[in-house]
């Protein structure tokens, strides 16, 4: 009975580390490529002025600040109008005009230009889900001792 308690034991350990790599490595590549595409939307995007539409909060409940969103209208080089859901980092009052970089090939993903590159939060990120990827990696090396 016992060797089928430390194999239970294991079998969970193990699967638990396989879970923490694949969960580390899909956000790690989810994250690089959003920070490649915004990398590239400011350095090849084409730069254009927007209005704040609407603003709302996201609440995280039990009396914590929320995160900030703002509704934001622009018009592509086309002609044609957008409206994006934007998180940003403080309150933005209506008719707020703000500016925009966005590729022609999907204006739909444009970003603010005042929000950055977002390198430094790239960096962090994946620092952290390097330390993620290593925890499980040992213990899928320890499921297996």
């Amino acid at each position: 009975m016992e060797f089928l308690r430390e194999d239970g034991h294991r079998l969970l350990l193990g699967s638990v580390g396989l879970l923490a790599i694949s969960f580390s490595v899909a956000l790690a590549v989810r994250t690089c490529s959003r920070w490649l595409l915004v990398r590239e939307t400011f350095n090849e995007g084409l730069p254009t002025d927007g209005r704040v539409l609407d603003a709302y909060v996201l609440t995280e409940g039990q009396g914590r600040a929320g995160l900030q969103h703002a509704i934001v209208g622009f018009r592509a080089a086309d002609g044609r109008e957008y409206r994006l859901d934007i998180d940003t980092d403080r309150r933005r009052p209506l008719g707020a005009q703000v500016r925009l970089r966005y590729l022609p090939s999907s204006p739909e993903q444009a970003v603010l230009v005042e929000a950055g590159r977002g390198t430094v939060r790239t960096v962090l990120t994946l620092l952290f889900l390097t330390g993620l990827g290593l925890v499980g990696v040992l213990l899928t090396v320890l499921s297996l001792l």
